[in-house]
């Protein structure tokens, strides 16, 4: 439960960290500069706090700062909680460990094969090559390119490829026939 101090005020303050997957990929270091109130302390009312985001990390961690807070009474001072959130990402969706991406994929391409390039989060450009018949559910999966682990020797999650594919509006009659013919 969560410890309060005199008069009803909470032990720990909380805040929101957002991260982006980048961050969370990576790690990082977030900087916060905070404000606090004393009353018998004789410390600085501002601070700057360094957060350092460990790879592998889930929205939800709890980092806490204890005693970095406000003085709530003479000698008490509030800990400070930071809960990370995941930003949005343009090209990624986290699932657990693992990373899942969708791509649009032109009907021809999906019946015969195609490379797709894949932006990493640690900047790297991985191709895929897919040589299956891309079907409405069709998954591809690429082992070990997820999201790390914060947990030490952890195996990294998985790359989970998905696919819109995308019809053409509308066929010749000999471009039918040829459809027709090659089934």
């Amino acid at each position: 439960g969560e410890k309060r101090g005199r008069g009803n005020v909470s032990k720990e303050v909380k805040y929101t960290l957002t991260c982006t997957l980048e961050d969370l990929y990576n790690g990082a270091v977030k900087k916060i500069k905070i404000s606090r109130k004393n009353q018998t302390l004789n410390r600085p009312t501002e601070k700057l706090i360094e957060i350092q985001v460990v790879r592998g990390w889930k929205a939800g961690t709890k980092v806490t700062y204890t005693g970095e807070g406000d003085e709530i009474s003479p000698g008490v001072t509030q800990d400070l909680v930071f809960i990370i959130q995941e930003a949005p990402h343009a090209h990624f969706k986290r699932v657990g460990s693992d990373l899942c991406f969708h791509s649009k994929v032109p009907l021809q391409a999906a019946l015969v094969g195609f490379k797709v390039d894949v932006p990493t989060l640690d900047n790297r450009i991985l191709r895929v090559n897919i040589k299956d018949v891309v079907h409405p559910q069709y998954t591809k999966i690429v082992k070990g390119e997820g999201m790390p682990s914060s947990k030490t020797n952890k195996e990294n999650g998985d790359l989970v490829l998905t696919f819109d594919v995308i019809f053409p509006k509308s066929l010749t009659d000999h471009q039918k026939e040829i459809i027709k013919s090659a089934f």
